[in-house]
């Protein structure tokens, strides 16, 4: 019998866009002890966010999630690690009060040269995006900073997700 190798190729199609929110050093080092991915909680309803990842979901792409990490102080939070978001359950718990459970896959280290928050573009409107599209103008983003991040922001998806996310993954089988 002849042996045979399979490669398997898979790419994954990310969505444009992605979401950002921040995070103590305390609690990043709770989610970091997970391993194999985790799930983030915040009492903010996040319904758009939700509303974007249904949307990306049933077009077969996905949609990253940016942690940043804020200690309080005076400086700007830092771009420290993304993953894929697996789902995004919000509920109303009584008068007023919402939860919002955000489930990811394991996390990845964002490198240091991406780590300033201003390294993500906040996601244009929809009116903006369409004029551009439709009309040969300059495109006119602005950058994330800390004003814009809570309870999350959605950004355009950048390089560096884009590159590890559509890595090859081999499968190869034994054999010729």
């Amino acid at each position: 019998m002849y042996g045979f190798t399979v490669v398997e190729e898979i790419r994954m199609t990310m969505s444009p866009y992605c979401l950002c929110t921040t995070v103590t050093p305390k609690s990043l080092a709770s989610l970091l002890e997970g391993g194999n991915g985790g799930s983030y909680r915040d009492d903010h309803p996040w319904l758009a966010a939700r509303e974007l990842f249904l949307s990306e979901q049933s077009a077969g792409r996905r949609v990253a999630l940016i942690l940043a990490v804020e200690d309080g102080g005076t400086s700007d939070a830092m771009l420290s690690h993304w993953a894929l978001i697996e789902d995004i359950d919000v509920v109303t718990l009584h008068r007023g009060a919402w939860a919002t459970r955000v489930r990811f896959a394991s996390l990845t280290e964002v490198n240091p040269i991406w780590s300033g928050i201003d390294s993500l573009m906040l996601k244009a409107g929809d009116d903006q995006l369409r004029r551009e599209s439709l009309e040969p103008i300059r495109q006119h983003r602005q950058a994330l900073d800390s004003r814009h991040v809570h309870p999350y922001a959605v950004c355009e998806t950048p390089a560096f997700i884009q590159t590890n996310a559509g890595a090859t993954n081999d499968s190869s089988g034994m054999g010729d």
